[in-house]
């Protein structure tokens, strides 16, 4: 077991005009601050979900697999320990998927990738507790190899990242959690990444990277269809995520390949229809845009985080990125770009806590923390406006 508590230099940017009034001097100077916190060495540093109601992180290591438990203060979410645990018969089962449990409450699901299994785990309450396995699902042939995992209502989820030994297909499997053998397995192309439910149809949606295109599965009658994406707009669907209220439906990014990307992302709401959208400030023309999250607040208005990752081109830079929409969602309304600390560190996720952001580095074993000040919880200021698009003190 490997505990580390150190974390690396930090910078901090502050921005915002002041003027000098005994006002000003009484309240905070706007601020925004990043953080690398190191993890255990390790050369794929995956997937994280912070569990509901607790202060734990838990963070996926594939190429050890390894899960990390990571223990945040509860006031300023900046983390205080962390402990790393074997997870599978040995370092090759390939850790990779970590999803929080909502019929589990307090529980999480994992996949072990090379393992083919998927399993509903204890964490523990405290980040030096050992997590105990609960159940162990063995993913039915000719599935294999199960990457990210999602619970949707009362089913598991997961894309089998894996060619089928026996059909050389590619599949995503759905099972009931409180009876797997009551299981589907949908053939899809290759190969199958996120999924998730629009919230107003039910329907479900699976991207597809290496064939660049999005599934849709019918439920209630097993009917799937799938939705090219137009190689006009980009290519490489990977990160997608469910948004409610006025930014409602399931939006998702395109990754691009060995060339760059093209700062395109896209939108399916309850019509079904794909709609996409294009970063306008140059520093995103060629962002490979891998994950994403939903950033809109109560204030601040419809809002997503962006993942620009070097991942798959070295022609895209790491960064983060926040983009605001007009009131009807119909444009992109400010564009605001954050360098992560370590480039070419192929950032790889995206998690929004309660007022800080995480981005994990998959090969250079950190997760780096974004806090903010003079904002409520979660609401993001960019320090100015430059002809629509937001940039900070670094140029980015």
């Amino acid at each position: 077991m490997l505990s580390r508590t150190f974390k690396s230099v930090v910078i901090a940017l502050a921005f915002g005009a002041i003027t000098a009034s005994a006002q000003d001097f009484d309240d905070p100077i706007p601020s925004r601050r990043l953080t690398e916190y190191q993890m255990p060495p390790a050369t794929q540093t995956h997937e994280f979900a912070r569990v509901p109601d607790t202060n734990l992180v838990l963070l996926s290591q594939m190429s050890n697999s390894n899960l990390v438990k990571i223990q945040l203060d509860p006031t300023t979410e900046e983390f205080v320990a962390l402990h790393s645990f074997p997870m599978g018969k040995d370092s090759g089962s390939g850790l990779h998927g970590v999803w929080p449990s909502t019929v589990y409450p307090g529980k999480v699901w994992l996949s072990l990738q090379l393992e083919n299994k998927l399993l509903l785990v204890d964490p523990g309450k405290e980040s030096w507790t050992t997590p105990t396995i609960l159940q162990t699902i063995d993913i039915p042939a000719p599935g294999n190899g199960p990457h990210c995992v999602f619970e949707i209502g009362n089913r598991v989820w997961a894309g089998l990242k894996e060619e089928s030994k026996q059909t050389g297909k590619y599949y995503v499997f759905s099972a009931d959690v409180s009876n797997p053998t009551d299981y589907t397995l949908y053939e899809c192309l290759d190969s199958p990444v996120f999924i998730k439910e629009e919230p107003t149809t039910g329907l479900i949606y699976v991207t597809q990277d290496r064939d660049s295109s999005i599934m849709r599965i019918d439920v209630s009658t097993g009917e799937t269809e799938q939705l090219p994406i137009p190689p006009s707009v980009g290519n490489t669907a990977v990160g997608m995520t469910t948004a409610y209220g006025p930014m409602s439906g399931v939006w998702f990014t395109l990754a691009g390949n060995a060339t760059g990307g093209t700062g395109a992302f896209g939108h399916i709401g309850s019509d079904g229809e794909m709609r996409f959208f294009q970063l306008r400030n140059p520093l995103g023309v060629n962002a490979a845009l891998l994950h994403l999250a939903d950033a809109t607040t109560e204030d601040g208005g419809p809002a997503l985080w962006l993942l620009s990752t070097s991942l798959l081109s070295n022609a895209s830079s790491d960064a983060l990125i926040h983009v605001t929409f007009d009131a009807g969602v119909t444009s992109i309304a400010g564009e605001e770009y954050i360098s992560m600390l370590t480039q070419n560190s192929k950032v790889h996720r995206v998690v929004a806590l309660n007022s800080t952001v995480l981005v994990s580095e998959l090969s250079t074993f950190a997760l780096a923390q974004l806090s903010y000040s003079n904002t409520v919880a979660g609401q993001w200021q960019p320090r100015e406006s430059v002809g629509g698009s937001a940039v900070n003190a670094e140029g980015w």
